[in-house]
């Protein structure tokens, strides 16, 4: 037997997971042609047809990890004990993402109860935000299994193993799309499911990339994320996180307040998207290849190196970056390949924390030495930020095309970037605020910037800009009305032009920030 074999086993071993586990993503080369129409248009043709409003009915927004879990749940104690004892019905998938003609399992705990699973793609839809494609019933009641796998400390990975309750198969009736599966029984809870259904085959002008890799990052699910620990204290948290469990809260990620605004707004403008985790950016180039711009959302924290190699590739192609969030990028993480044993997360206890091709940590830290900033332009400086955007200059593109003169009012927060105090390209000024991190004072600004072969790289800057457009931001729920329509004004003005093709060719870069070589000391973990 090979050693990496028998070091597989053993480990899957003392975690109690089976080597059996499906990987992360399956391999994305469909089994079937699916008929899916592909011509231009096929997204506005999509949105025609008949949304469901009350896809979320009784499902509110719950905000995951360090989104105010505790503060919403009451301590993760108590969230722990009731969801042992079967208060809610939950489940997760094989894998983060499928194209035509594969089948994922979907692993279930309910309340004894058959589970009734509707499954609904999110758009626009006149403004239903969803659609009913489909629904299936389980032949049987699904018990509430036991208590989560914790390894050992300091990993303390949380685990389950459900056996499998329902197979799903992407067909022509469930073209690409970021989908969530609703889990009712009638007797504990309902929550969601999230699966991104792709298509590697086809180009179009927009990419967008669920930040799956970061949602599991905060996944309090069982008591312990990369952050905090059932005692909500970073010293108790665990250090490697696996994929075989539910998302905390209402079990969709961050899809509804980091990356749902955005979908729903290129949808509605009747963009031609394709849709991908960042399970493929690190694993399957072509989609990025077969792209105009790649999008990502509000937060998208955790990238691996082959995303970041893969991201640096295309924009030195001419592919456009767009980040539509703060913090992106911070953070390196490592897959453990064997099962869905995940994410490492700072080099502390790493075995791997002194090499640096392989440490986990941020990746401006040694023993990487690149920082974020060298491709974004920005990069993260702070959290626990409140503050408000002045437009720098309001004649130009993209923030011409707010209504309102020059002020976003609260949309600066959690999290934000800045191009001040790290070395990265020249770039170009668009918004800006001074706040303060911790009592330092500094500026978070949103930044643009291109390069010889045109592609246009934007950063926004802060994690508030997704859910600012529907007043749903968990710092800050009351943004005006006037500014949640320039946030989408804004938007809309970005992402139709970044679906053309390189950003340089329509918007030339007119520099506001010199080229910097040097970092200073302003900065903090995140």
């Amino acid at each position: 037997m090979r050693k990496s074999r028998l070091f597989a086993l053993i480990t899957a071993a003392i975690l109690g997971i089976s080597l059996a586990t499906p990987l992360f993503a399956l391999p994305l080369s469909p089994t079937s042609s699916c008929g899916w129409d592909t011509a231009a248009g096929w997204v506005a043709r999509e949105n025609l047809k008949s949304g469901n409003a009350n896809w979320a009915a009784g499902i509110p927004i719950e905000y995951a990890g360090d989104y105010a879990r505790r503060d919403q749940q009451g301590g993760f104690d108590k969230w722990v004990t009731k969801g042992i004892q079967g208060k809610r019905v939950e489940g997760w998938f094989d894998s983060a993402s499928a194209t035509c003609g594969q089948t994922v399992g979907m692993h279930i705990s309910g309340n004894a109860k058959p589970v009734k699973i509707f499954i609904y793609r999110m758009g626009y839809y006149g403004g239903a935000n969803a659609r009913l494609v489909g629904s299936y019933k389980t032949q049987s009641a699904v018990p509430s299994y036991d208590a989560p796998i914790i390894s050992s400390a300091p990993r303390s990975t949380v685990s389950t193993n459900w056996p499998v309750s329902y197979k799903f198969k992407v067909t022509k009736e469930t073209p690409p799309g970021q989908y969530l599966f609703r889990l009712d029984d009638g007797e504990g809870k309902s929550t969601f499911v999230p699966l991104m259904i792709t298509n590697p085959n086809e180009r179009y002008g927009i990419t967008f990339v669920s930040a799956v890799m970061t949602w599991q990052a905060y996944n309090q699910w069982g008591g312990y994320s990369l952050y905090k620990g059932p005692d909500g204290k970073r010293t108790s948290r665990s250090t490697v996180a696996s994929f075989n469990r539910p998302y905390d809260g209402d079990g969709s990620g961050q899809t509804r307040y980091m990356e749902l605004p955005i979908l729903r707004l290129a949808e509605m403008d009747g963009l031609d998207i394709n849709y991908a985790t960042d399970f493929e950016v690190d694993q399957n180039n072509k989609i990025i290849l077969q792209s105009n711009s790649i999008v990502f959302g509000g937060h998208d924290e955790y990238w691996t190196n082959n995303m970041r190699d893969n991201l640096e590739a295309a924009v030195a192609r001419g592919t456009n970056l767009i980040n539509f969030g703060g913090n992106a990028g911070y953070n390196r993480l490592r897959l453990e390949t064997y099962n869905r044993i995940a994410m490492w997360r700072s080099s502390k206890g790493d075995p791997y924390g002194t090499v640096a091709d392989k440490a986990t940590t941020a990746w401006r830290l040694a023993p990487i030495k690149r920082p974020e900033s060298l491709l974004l332009g920005a990069q993260y400086i702070g959290l626990g930020v409140s503050g408000s955007y002045t437009v720098t200059h309001p004649d130009r593109w993209p923030f011409n095309a707010m209504t309102t003169p020059t002020k976003l009012e609260l949309v600066v927060g959690k999290e934000v970037d800045s191009p001040l105090y790290s070395p990265g390209p020249a770039v170009e000024n668009l918004a800006s605020s001074d706040i303060k991190v911790h009592g330092v004072p500094a500026v978070a600004m949103a930044t643009y910037y291109t390069n010889s072969k045109s592609a246009g790289v934007l950063n926004i800057s802060t994690n508030g800009w997704p859910c600012s457009m529907g007043g749903i931001c968990p710092w800050h729920a009351a943004v005006p009305a006037n500014v949640r329509n320039d946030v989408k004004l804004v938007t809309e003005a970005i992402l139709i032009d970044a679906a053309k093709g390189p950003l340089g060719k329509l918007h030339p870069m007119k520099v506001d920030i010199p080229a910097r070589t040097v970092s200073t000391k302003f900065s903090e973990s995140a």
